[in-house]
This record gives C-alpha cells, structure tokens and sequence, in this order.
C-alpha cells in the first residue's frame, strides 16, 4: 500500500442492538478503522452498500488535511466521483490553507438505485430548520415537499451520552412535531465523532451529506437549513456552511439532490416570518442543550428571544420561552445584543432594537461590564494558550 492513500473498503451490513449499521473498513498506514451508519431495522432497505459515496464524503476532508488519496475497492456514483476530483478538491486546496490536492481514485458506477422519493430536511427545533419545516410543508413545486425529518449523531450532540441522547431526540420529534405534521422521523447514528478528531463546523456539511447519501435509495432531495446568508459566501476552512452554496451541489448524486435552504434571508427576518408559524410557537428549539426545553440563557435562546423582542413577537412565543424572566431580566438580554452587536446574528437584533429606540441606558452600562469583562476572559484565555505552547513570558 502507497505510503499517502487511504483505502476505503467495500460496505457491508451488520447486525446491532440499535437495528443495522452499514460498515465500511478504512486501512491508514499502520491502521485500520472501521467507520458506520446506524439506522432503525426498518430503515435497512434504504442503505446503499454497493458504492463508498457516503463513506467517500466523510472522509475527503480528513484525506485532503493529511495529504492522503482515497482509493476505494467498491465504485462511486459516477457523477459524484467526476465533481469531487474535477471541482471540489481542486477548488477546496486552492482556497483554503488547511486542504491539500489529492485524488479520489474510484471505478465510476452509472447503475440506477431504486428510490422512494423521499424529501427530507435535518432537525432540531432551531430557527434555521425550522424555517425550512414552514417553507417545504407545501412548497408550490412537485417533488419538493417534506416527508422526512432527519436527525443525527454526527458531531452537534454535545454530550456524555449522545447514542442515548439520539433516540432521546428522535422519540419527542416523533410525539411532537411528527404528530402535527405527518411526518416521519429518522434517527442516523454514526461513530464518525469518535474516528476523526476534526473540528465539527470545519467539516459540518461533509458529514451531514454522508449520513444522507448512506440512505440514497430513500432520499431523493434533501434540504440543508443554511446558518449563514448567501452573500456572506467565502472559503472558511473553521466553517464549512460558510460555502455550502458551492459544497452541496458537488455533493449531489445522480439519485439525490442537495439544496441549501434559508440563506436568502437574514436570521431575524426567518424568525419574522415564525412568528406567523403556528408550529413554530410549540416547537422552536435554539437551545445549545438539545435534550431539555429551552434554557433561556445560552446564546442561541438570548439571540432568539431578543430579535423575537425587537419584533414585537415574543409574547407569542410563551410555550417555548420564560417570556415573563426575560422581561424581568430584560436589560441583561439588550446589553448582550449591545455587547456583540458585531457579532453577525446579534447585530441583527442589535440593530432592531436600535431602530426601533428600545435600547436603555440601564442596558448600555450593563454591556459596557460584559464587554470588559470579555476582555479580560480573551486576554486570560490567550495567556493560558501560549503557556501551555511554553511561549509566554
């Protein structure tokens, strides 16, 4: 075996305590791993083991990081395999300082996967998906409208516990938001959190695409909830959402298509129009901590129940949110949108608030304190860094 490749083996099915995994055996130099997708028993049929698409996907950042080709001992659906050598990975190398230019070395596969024509988003309560839940319910296109709510185990669970966690998710979508829609819910379990080390948002969209190209015989479109406005477009090695305008179509295959949902429009303007969204009352969930209801404190649930506030909305929002602490605490929460006002989603209810003359002095002075005691949070934090790198005097 070449010293700069990883081997990429043929996937296979196996039995587990959770239902099937697909497998596949990825040999290093010096090692093999073997990588896996987990669904429910009932959703085997639609896992597609005789091609490495999803595999190739969750791995080609790890590949171009380490200066490794993949080469892969089952085919590739031709169309993927072209985009990934011909666009993705010269473009991705060339722009972005951490990625370097390999190739993806595959026999092509031009064979028909049968499909069932599902149309699936992921979810999880926040503003994003949740903006794509009211756009895609009964999109005026056919073939466009959801019937499948995805969620999965791929890096955003952040917890001690996140297989249980998982199922944890995926019963209350299917009590809740399910129920009142008629939708299916499906749990993805992977260990790809444990074989790669990588920073989760570098690599975002990579993962989020491999769990959905696993199961291509079901998806036939798949939505992404997009983070960030399309203009705001750039080759963000910490981020990929930054460029999945670019990233998603590369992705795509002959049976399924990715969009990128939402980056028309500004955060605060999704959450205008949630706030005509019955759904969105009972179910938004931006909290950081997935498994309880919203904390109110964390920085998703400050942003959104400020902009929600500068709206005119939050009231509205009651089952979700302590709507009577925030108003209680209220200049904590304006003093934070003062504080990170040039942090992109805060200066949009920042700016609100501003317009609409709903700042208060009390609040300016309390986000003069949490700017400078920022501060000295960053300062403290980078001394710690360079003592630890044995560089600070």
């Amino acid at each position: 075996m070449a010293e700069k490749e990883i081997r990429l083996s043929k996937p296979y099915l196996a039995d587990s305590p959770a239902g099937v995994r697909m497998c596949c055996d990825l040999i290093f130099p010096g090692k093999t791993e073997t990588a896996w997708f987990e669904v429910d028993g009932k959703y085997a049929q639609y896992f597609v083991d005789d091609r490495l698409d999803a595999f190739v996907v969750a791995f080609l950042p790890t590949a171009m990081r380490e200066g490794m080709d993949l080469v892969c001992e089952a085919p590739v659906s031709r169309r993927l395999l072209y985009q990934v050598n011909h666009y993705l990975i010269p473009t991705l190398s060339r722009n972005i300082d951490i990625y370097h230019k390999v190739c993806l070395r595959a026999d092509p596969t031009d064979e028909n996967l049968p499909n069932a024509g599902a149309v699936g988003t992921g979810w999880t309560g926040g503003v994003d998906c949740s903006f794509t839940l009211k756009n895609m319910l009964d999109p005026e296109e056919p073939g466009k409208k959801l019937t499948h709510l995805l969620i999965a185990n791929s890096g955003a669970l952040e917890s001690d516990h996140n297989e249980e966690l998982l199922r944890h998710l995926v019963k209350r979508a299917e009590n809740g938001i399910a129920k009142d829609t008629g939708l299916s819910v499906i749990g993805v379990n992977s260990n790809l959190t444990i074989l790669l080390k990588e920073h989760y948002l570098s690599v975002v969209n990579f993962r989020l695409s491999a769990g959905v190209l696993a199961l291509q015989k079901l998806f036939s479109v798949y939505y992404n909830s997009s983070t960030y406005e399309f203009h705001r477009f750039f080759f963000a090695g910490e981020d990929s959402a930054y460029y999945e305008m670019f990233l998603l179509p590369a992705l795509s295959t002959e049976s399924t298509v990715f969009y990128s949902s939402g980056g028309s429009v500004p955060r605060i303007e999704k959450l205008r129009a949630l706030s005509a969204f019955p759904l969105a009352k009972k179910y938004l969930h931006p909290c950081i901590y997935a498994e309880g209801d919203n904390c109110c404190r964390c920085g998703k649930c400050v942003f959104t129940e400020t902009a929600l506030y500068a709206l005119g909305t939050l009231d509205q929002f009651e089952e979700v949110f302590d709507v009577a602490a925030f108003q209680k605490n209220k200049d904590w929460y304006l003093a934070n949108a003062i504080a990170k006002k040039n942090v992109q989603h805060h200066g949009e209810a920042y700016a609100m608030l501003k317009q609409k003359g709903m700042i208060t002095k009390r609040a300016e002075e309390m986000a003069k304190m949490i700017y400078a005691a920022q501060k000295v949070v960053d300062k403290n934090h980078k001394e710690l860094s360079l003592r630890l790198e044995g560089r600070y005097e």
